[in-house]
Formats: C-alpha cells, sequence, structure tokens
C-alpha cells in the first residue's frame, strides 16, 4: 500500500525515499507483492505533476512521460466509491484531509502496511495499529 507521497518520491527529488519504498516496489515488480492503491492516486500524481510543469521544474514532455511510467507501474487500483465512507470516518477521527485518508482507509481494509513520505498520515497510521513505513 503505496501513498502519492511516496510514490512520487522515486521520480521527484522531494525529499528521502521512505525505507520500505523500493523493496516494496520491487517485489511489486516481480509478482512477490500486490501494490495497493486508490484510484485517485494517480490524480493525484498527475495534480504534482501539474504543478511541476507550472513551477518551471518539469516540461510538460517531461511529465507526461513520467505519467506514462506511472501508469506501467504493477498498481492494483481500488475504486473510491469502496472506500469513501471508511475515509470520511478516519478523516473526522484522525484531522486528515478525506484524501489522505483514503490511503489509511484502504491500508485498514487490507491489513497492509502503509508507505508513505507524510508525517501526519504515518501518525495517524501508527495510531490505528496500521503498520507504516516512513
Amino acid at each position: 500500500m503505496i501513498d502519492t507521497s511516496a510514490l512520487l518520491r522515486l521520480y521527484l527529488a522531494d525529499g528521502p525515499l521512505p525505507a520500505a519504498l523500493e523493496p516494496a516496489m520491487a517485489q511489486g515488480c516481480s509478482g512477490a507483492a500486490t501494490l495497493l492503491v486508490p484510484d485517485l492516486c494517480l490524480l493525484e500524481c498527475a495534480s504534482v505533476l501539474r504543478k511541476q510543469v507550472l513551477r518551471g521544474t518539469m516540461t510538460s514532455e517531461e511529465s507526461m512521460a513520467l505519467l506514462a511510467d506511472l501508469l506501467l507501474l504493477p498498481l492494483r487500483t481500488v475504486a473510491a466509491t469502496e472506500l469513501v465512507c471508511d475515509a470520511f470516518e478516519q478523516a473526522l477521527r484522525h484531522s486528515l484531509s478525506v484524501y489522505d485518508a483514503t490511503y489509511l482507509a484502504l491500508a485498514l481494509r487490507h491489513g497492509a502496511q502503509l508507505i508513505t513520505a507524510d508525517g501526519d498520515l504515518a501518525t495517524a497510521a501508527a495510531n490505528c495499529g496500521c503498520h507504516t513505513a516512513q
């Protein structure tokens, strides 16, 4: 279970990689593990890439190529409709955005490790007893 903040660290120099990220990606790419993400993850990635283009830190061609690479990753997406009620509940409980809480809801539903570069999300996950890696 990988959130947008962690996933994009593979491509953008925005801080240190979460320790569990590269091993999880290797397992996912080899088929030894399932890499779960809510379907909104790809939209969030596209939104971050758009901001990079607007700031002039990346060209539109570079961002499109990076987005194409993201789409090739073996990510198993879960529809937001399956998570919205749980995400809303977690958002209220932990003062998270509903978007961030969607990752927590998905991790809790599947008993999955949550790999994130977001400190608030990692804290909320730890408070729920969800195994997290930052």
